[in-house]
């Protein structure tokens, strides 16, 4: 009887192994689950691989085995010695999807109209500084300010740059002595990303945006590459190395180093006016940044910056050491040394995580020595700027503001010959910014500010962004507000010393005043498809005082005077991107700018301001990514030119101003890239067409005369360039 109680127990267990397949070799499965389907009774196998169960009735025909990874398997619920090999489950191939960010893309959640201009963007033409970033832009306009320095200058809405707020790292920068040639001290390969907004831009920043603002983000410590090296060459003999080194020292703390460096000795005189085409130039730079980042609540970054910059123009036959400040050759010396600091800290309180402080510091320390054929110039500018920042929410992330007080001490000295202009603007301000997102649709972002200046009293701006979300593909934004800037005569229109014109101000300037207004529609849309990008707006600057360069009334004299009557600019602009196939992307854009000044008490057109603009961009990257290529077409209309007097031309008397309209012209680049894990190699032509205005400098033959001039510069200095080099990154 015990023996056959014992015999049916046995009959009630089911053991087994389980087992895989592994190099077409079986091999235990430890871990697998074993279950009588429909019950709670079940067990893991052991490390052989091994199981035993209890049948828990009768009625219980069925065993399942399974696995993750492996094919479920079933068996009859009986025997002793059962053995299960599992099937690799069907893996069923990766899918890799890949998402491309545009080169240049208008930011969704801004409420200013702000578009953003990425590293790709930046390296699609010879990138070699930040003047030389906008020629694949609609938006910015990028020309030489006269014939000989190399000095460029930006236009947007059709006025000059001086009325773009221009930022580097949200700090002031090109502003003052730096406004001629800040744009070409900074390396394009710097540069991370580049915000241009139109409009009035944010109170937190300044009161010296009127039509719009810039701010160039360098590259940080912390995501920075660790190595990066851009050789560049071309042609004319210009040479351009730019490096950078970033290093994380622990989890707080990383460092990064700039350097960069150009030289330009190769004389060039394509027209054969005996005068250079391409200023002589040297140019070095080094930069340190540090950031800290706690890991908490307080991050920090500081830095120093040096640059020297030495350019030298003018007759090809001119020798400094022996026609400097003679009448022998016309010559053109500017060396300017600059030294940057600055600091900023952001602190994040806790247990709220809307809530935080931050504060911005900087020095600037800039000099500049130059000579303009028989003319001496000297001017020093320091600028010390701080702004204390607080920002928090009223009840909820749906109203926000930010808030807090601003600093500014700017001690300026300019000298040419017998015009001396010296002011210390002393400029505390605060302002007030209020944020309101119903999270669905609409963005208003009201604010003002309120500065006390020195030197011009108080300067109060109110502003207005609005963002309404039509849905998720259409966008509607309108800005409105006023904006102020000091004028520094000299340092912002360098072609009047580089002319024989006699600059009479005349009267006591005032600080300039403007309101801007504008709308923007922005609508992204299917074509076959695929994905285009539509953006159109209107924007309308109308001054309240400006400084007026007046080059009408005389043709050998240029008045400065306040303004006297209406000065307004009205900008259309309309722009459309579209990829039509796959890495082939095209972007065309047209612009119409009208700019009226009242000089001498007569409502003119402004000199030297094309109406139209228009600008075609091509780039396509191979599906293996190896390869890109880039196409830009710029056109700009017919322009209006102040009245001059050239002795060369048959058709004008000895001295009959010779008032003339620039004629329409196209001027093309293209580049084309070749990448290779770290490499880059790169080649490419600006002015392809080799268009370019055949006679930039008025009377050259006579640069001690009464009429010479080279400021009346409307097209390309230069003719067909082409240009290479490499780029070298580890990351």
């Amino acid at each position: 009887m015990l023996l056959l109680q014992w015999q049916i127990l046995f009959a009630q267990q089911v053991t087994g192994r389980v087992l895989a397949k592994e190099n077409n070799k079986e091999v235990p499965l430890a871990g697998a689950s074993v279950y009588f389907p429909g019950t709670t009774t079940g067990t893991f196998t052991a490390n052989d691989g091994s199981f035993r169960l209890d049948k828990p009735g009768p009625s219980v025909n069925k065993l399942v085995i399974s696995f993750v990874g492996f094919v479920n398997d079933t068996i009859p619920a009986e025997g002793t010695n059962n053995k299960v090999v599992l099937k690799d489950a069907v893996t069923l191939k990766g899918v890799e999807i890949k998402g491309s960010r545009p080169d240049t893309y208008i930011s969704q959640v801004n409420p200013l109209k702000t578009e953003v201009l990425t590293t790709t963007e930046l390296e699609k033409n010879a990138c070699c500084n930040l003047s030389e970033s906008f020629e694949s832009n609609p938006t910015v306009d990028a020309s030489y300010s006269d014939a000989v320095t190399g000095a460029r200058q930006i236009q947007m809405l059709g006025l000059s740059g001086t009325y773009v707020q221009s930022l580097v790292d949200v700090l002031p920068h090109i502003r003052g002595l730096n406004t001629s040639f800040g744009f070409n001290f900074i390396p394009g390969s710097w540069v991370e990303n580049i915000y241009v907004s139109k409009g009035n831009g944010s109170v937190v920043n300044g009161y010296e945006s009127i039509t719009g603002q810039i701010d160039v983000e360098l590259k940080k410590p912390e995501r920075a590459e660790k190595f990066f090296l851009n050789l560049y060459g071309n042609n004319e003999g210009r040479f351009e190395s730019n490096m950078l080194q970033s290093f994380r020292l622990d989890s707080s703390w990383s460092t990064m180093y700039l350097l960069s460096g150009n030289v330009m000795q190769n004389k060039m005189d394509h027209n054969h006016d005996n005068f250079l085409d391409v200023p002589l130039n040297k140019q070095y730079q080094v930069m340190n940044r540090w950031k800290f980042d706690s890991g908490k609540r307080l991050e920090s970054m500081f830095g120093i910056r040096y640059l020297k910059d030495d350019r030298s123009a003018g007759d090809i036959r001119f020798n400094p050491k022996t026609d400097k400040l003679t009448t022998n050759y016309y010559g053109i010396g500017i060396e300017t040394g600059r030294l940057e600091t600055f600091a900023k800290t952001s602190y994040s309180f806790p247990n709220s995580e809307y809530q935080s402080i931050g504060l911005q510091l900087s020095y600037i320390h800039h000099q500049t020595d130059a000579y303009y054929g028989l003319r001496n110039y000297d001017a020093q500018e320091q600028t010390f700027y701080s702004n204390l920042i607080y920002q928090s929410v009223i009840g909820d992330t749906r109203y926000k503001f930010r808030t807090g007080l601003s600093f500014m001490a700017d001690t300026y000295h300019d000298h040419l010959d017998s015009l001396l202009m010296v002011s210390e603007e002393i400029v505390p301000g605060a302002f007030f910014e209020f944020t309101y997102d119903d999270l669905h649709h609409w963005t208003i972002v009201p604010g003002i500010r309120a500065d006390y200046n020195s030197e011009y009293d108080w300067f109060v701006n109110p502003r207005l962004h609005a963002r309404y979300k039509i849905s998720e593909n259409s966008s509607i934004r309108a800005s409105a507000g006023s904006g102020h800037h000091t004028p520094h005569i000299l340092a912002e229109n360098t072609f009047l010393p580089a002319s024989s014109k006699q600059i009479i101000i005349t009267e006591k300037l005032k600080a300039e005043h403007a309101w801007n207004a504008g709308l923007n529609y922005a609508l992204c849309f299917l074509v076959n498809g695929r994905e285009a990008k539509f953006s159109i707006d209107a924007y309308r600057t109308e001054f309240l005082n400006q400084t007026i360069v007046d080059l009408y009334t005389e043709t050998r004299t240029a008045y400065i005077y306040n303004l006297n009557g209406k000065s307004y600019s009205n900008s259309l602009q309309a722009e459309i991107m579209y990829e039509p196939i796959t890495n082939l992307k095209l972007k065309a854009a047209w612009k119409y700018n009208e700019v009226k000044t009242t000089f001498n008490g007569k409502l003119m057109e402004k000199p030297l301001n094309p109406q139209q603009r228009a600008l075609f961009n091509a780039a396509y990257e191979t599906p293996n990514g190896k390869w890109k290529a880039d196409f830009t077409l710029q056109y700009s209309g017919k322009q209006k030119l102040p009245p001059f007097i050239d002795h060369k031309a048959d058709h004008h008397l000895h001295d009959e101003p010779a008032i003339t309209e620039a004629p329409a012209f196209f001027r093309s680049l293209g580049q084309i890239t070749y990448m290779s894990g770290k490499w880059d190699v790169y080649a490419g032509s600006e002015n392809i067409g080799d268009y370019r205005q055949h006679n930039p400098v008025i009377n050259p033959d006579y640069p001690f005369g009464n009429d010479f001039d080279t400021g009346i510069l409307w097209g390309p200095v230069t003719g067909r360039m082409f240009y290479a080099g490499l780029r070298f990154t580890i990351y």
